[in-house]
């Protein structure tokens, strides 16, 4: 059975030297998906900023933009990110430049290559993680394949032509 996948506060994570880890397969509400999402998530919180890891896969049905079948298509995503807790940094006086030591390596943050922030009052939520990356895998045009049929077609005669432009017509 996959873990809860609810949200936890930071301030919680911020406790556990070793972070959470949540293993996932299951279906997301966000996400209508074929199969579950099958994958894992990590986050260590280091002080202003939380280190979250994780991968996930699952099959989605889309609608072709060119035909309107519809067609299975797999997504996943593999990530390693720094998220900000900017405001607890700027609480306790530190500059946004600051060096985090941790047991194996020395961080040293640039608030301008960190895209996403998070409110150090507030939570983290692996399941909505997931979704995010999940949905930044989706193609912006549909298409069903290279073998894709294309739109249905008409005959260029006047009769038989598409009937989109029937109106157009009788203005001839």
């Amino acid at each position: 059975m996959a873990d809860d996948l609810r949200p936890v506060p930071i301030q919680e994570l911020k406790g556990l030297a070793e972070g959470r880890r949540w293993q996932i397969d299951q279906h997301l509400d966000e996400l209508a998906s074929l199969t579950p999402v099958r994958g894992e998530v990590q986050v260590q919180h280091l002080g202003n900023a939380l280190a979250v890891e994780g991968n996930g896969a699952t099959i989605v049905t889309l609608c072709c933009d060119r035909c309107l079948q519809q067609y299975n298509h797999p997504l996943n995503f593999r990530s390693q990110e720094l998220l900000w807790l900017g405001e607890a940094a700027r609480q306790e006086g530190m500059q946004e430049r600051i060096v985090l030591e941790d047991a194996s390596e020395v961080l040293d943050l640039d608030p301008d290559a960190l895209s996403e922030s998070l409110d150090p009052n507030g939570c983290f939520d692996p399941a909505h993680w997931t979704y995010e990356l999940l949905s930044l895998q989706l193609p912006t045009v549909n298409r069903c394949g290279s073998d894709c049929p294309g739109p249905a077609t008409w005959s260029s005669d006047a009769q038989g032509g598409d009937p989109r432009w029937a109106k157009l017509n009788q203005l001839r």
